[in-house]
């Protein structure tokens, strides 16, 4: 990636950020909130059926995420506070700022804050049109949408 084009990415984004704290979040578990910063089409040529979801996730200190899965892939890119992501069928990943993690599509997780919180940026490689996460249940089909 030439310079100008790297910078221009790290603008975009930059931007992103800033017009997405202008957005309302979803509040969840114990005060966390989860606010998009964006949500855009993947093209149907390389990639039909499919869109990408970024978000800002704070969980406030010594609070815990429910269980949930999405219909995705999810990547995280830990900003601050110490997160753990519990994984059905993998371990647990313990996040430090400026560190990332993977969470596997389909597969339920949760995350739990320590005593300073966490910041988490979250890229999500997602399938179009469905909801952005299922409470509970097995990715079935079963679980509470939202």
């Amino acid at each position: 990636m030439t310079s100008v084009r790297r910078l221009l990415f790290v603008l975009t984004f930059v931007a992103g950020l800033i017009a997405g704290a202008a957005l309302p979040g979803a509040r969840g578990a114990g005060g966390s909130k989860v606010t998009n910063l964006l949500a855009t089409a993947l093209s149907g040529e390389f990639t039909p059926g499919r869109e990408v979801l970024v978000d800002l996730v704070e969980i406030p200190p010594n609070q815990q995420l429910d269980w949930h899965w999405h219909p995705g892939e999810e990547f995280h890119y830990y900003l601050a506070g110490n997160p753990v992501i519990e994984r059905i069928g993998a371990p647990p990943i313990v996040g430090k700022p400026g560190t990332v993690g993977h969470v596997a599509f389909e597969q339920r997780h949760q995350a739990t804050a320590g005593d300073e919180g966490a910041t988490i940026l979250v890229f999500r490689v997602h399938t179009a049109g469905k909801p952005w996460r299922y409470l509970g249940g097995a990715p079935n089909g079963q679980g509470k949408r939202e």
